[in-house]
C-alpha cells in the first residue's frame, strides 16, 4: 500500500500544478506532462496537445516542444498518466470495471494522436480542443458557471463528448487512457525506455497472476510489465506476495 499513497500524492501535485492559477498566478510556459486544457481559467501551464495542433497550424518549428516531450517520455514514460495526470485520476476514480485489455484496439489512441495532427494541418484548427472531454471539464463548465459561456452547440458537443468518455470510464477502467488519449500515445513510444520501470524478478515470479486482477489497464504485469499501455501505477506491484515486481528508476528491466 506503500506506493498507492505515495501515488495520491502525485496525483494531488498534478491537480496542485493543474489548477494553480487559482492562486493568481498567469500562464506559465511550462508544458504540462499530462492532458490538461489549457483554457482551463485556472491553468498555468500548456497542454501538449493544445500547443503541438497550434505549431502545426502556425507552421512553427516544434523544438521546444519536442525537447520538452522527450525529457518527460524517458523520465517517466507513461508513469506520468499514472502518477500525475489529473485527467488519468478522473479515469481512477471511476476505475468499477477492471476488463481485459484488447491488444488491437489499443493502438486507437495513436490513431487519436495522428488523426489530431492531421485535423489541424487540414483544417487549420485545433479540432481535437472542440472535442477533449478534459476541456469540457476544466474549460467550458467552469466558464458557463462564471457566466462566459453559453449553451450552444460548442458546449452541447463538449457536454456529448464527456458524457460519452464518462460511460466508457465506467465501464471499462482506464478507458480514456487505454483507447483515446493523444498524450497517453506520445508517452507510450518512450515507456519501454524511460527510467521509471515496472522491473520482474522472474526467479521469483510464480505465474499466478495475481497481478492482472488489480492493473487498471487490463494487461497481465508479469508478462507484459514493459508493454506501452502500462501506466506503472504499481497496484501490481502492492499485490505481488512474492515480491517479484518492483517499481523504480533504472536502465535494467529484469532479472
Amino acid at each position: 500500500m506503500k506506493i498507492a499513497r505515495a501515488r495520491r500524492v502525485g496525483q494531488s501535485l498534478g491537480l496542485l500544478l493543474g489548477f494553480f492559477g487559482i492562486t493568481g498566478i498567469g500562464m506559465t510556459h511550462l508544458i504540462f506532462p499530462g492532458l490538461h486544457c489549457y483554457a482551463c481559467p485556472w491553468a498555468i501551464t500548456v497542454c501538449p496537445i493544445g500547443l503541438a495542433q497550434n505549431l502545426v497550424i502556425f507552421g512553427t518549428p516544434p523544438y521546444f516542444w519536442m525537447g520538452m516531450i522527450v525529457a518527460y517520455g524517458l523520465a517517466a514514460g507513461r508513469g506520468f498518466c499514472g502518477w500525475f495526470c489529473p485527467f488519468g485520476t478522473l479515469n481512477d476514480l471511476l476505475s468499477f470495471r477492471k476488463v481485459k485489455i484488447g491488444d488491437a484496439l489499443s493502438y486507437s489512441k495513436f490513431v487519436v494522436l495522428a488523426g489530431t495532427i492531421l485535423a489541424a494541418w487540414i483544417f487549420a484548427d485545433t479540432m481535437f480542443c472542440k472535442l477533449c472531454p478534459a476541456a469540457s471539464i476544466e474549460a467550458s463548465i467552469p466558464y458557463l458557471i462564471m457566466g462566459v459561456a453559453k449553451v450552444n452547440r460548442p458546449f452541447l458537443v463538449h457536454m456529448g463528448t464527456l458524457a460519452a468518455t464518462l460511460a466508457g470510464m465506467v465501464l471499462i477502467a482506464r478507458f480514456w487512457c487505454r483507447y483515446l488519449c493523444p498524450m497517453g500515445a506520445l508517452l507510450a513510444l518512450f515507456n519501454r525506455v524511460s527510467f521509471l520501470k515496472l522491473k520482474l524478478d522472474k526467479h521469483r515470479c510464480s505465474g499466478c497472476a495475481v497481478c492482472t486482477t488489480v492493473c487498471p489497464m487490463g494487461i497481465e504485469p508479469h508478462e507484459q510489465y514493459d508493454n506501452h499501455n502500462c501506466i506503472k501505477c504499481g497496484r501490481c506491484v502492492d499485490t505481488c506476495h512474492l515480491g517479484a515486481l518492483s517499481l523504480g528508476f533504472g536502465v535494467k528491466d529484469d532479472k
